[in-house]
């Protein structure tokens, strides 16, 4: 049976992002399962909680990190994905013991896709996407995922399984 899904809670954009910056940006680079370094920085935080600004503009994190350092009371003018935030420490783990990690096929810009199966009814698979930068690879984003939505992260490369894969 897999582990339980880990979930943070949190009461402001501040505090939500200090949890990012401690956990993925203070120990970056973060050495996966599999051997992957992935190098983690500060404005990945926008895509691994999809904060969008509540006018719709566009973000530009030089410009909006100090907005963000300064909302200790809520969002502000942030809206955010709560299901990947209160999740972000389950994307973490994906990452340092990936189930498995594809080149999948429905990846546009990204290199693989590491995927941990949870505990949960709801969404009980993570998904972290992560790119080439350069020689390197660096983190872009991560999602809770439905079992039912889970093949076409399947479908593709296998790079890495904590399981064999059957052969021929």
């Amino acid at each position: 049976m897999p582990s339980k899904t880990p979930t943070i809670h949190y009461a402001s954009l501040v505090e939500l992002y200090t949890v990012y910056v401690n956990e993925f940006v203070a120990k970056s680079p973060i050495v996966a399962g599999c051997g992957c370094k992935i190098h983690c920085y500060e404005h990945h935080f926008v895509h691994m909680v999809k904060l969008s600004k509540k006018d719709g503009s566009r973000l530009y994190f030089p410009d909006e990190k100090p907005i963000i350092l300064s909302t200790t009371s809520g969002f502000g003018c942030y809206e955010h994905e709560s299901r990947r935030a209160v999740r972000i420490m389950a994307s973490l783990e994906t990452l340092i013991r990936p189930d498995r990690v594809v080149r999948a096929e429905r990846l546009k810009t990204g290199d693989r896709a590491f995927i941990k199966e949870f505990g949960c009814s709801q969404y009980p698979f993570i998904i972290v996407m992560v790119h080439r930068d350069g020689d390197l690879l660096a983190l872009t984003t991560g999602q809770p995922t439905r079992r039912r939505n889970i093949r076409p992260w399947l479908a593709g490369t296998v790079l890495f399984s904590k399981t064999p894969q059957p052969s021929g």
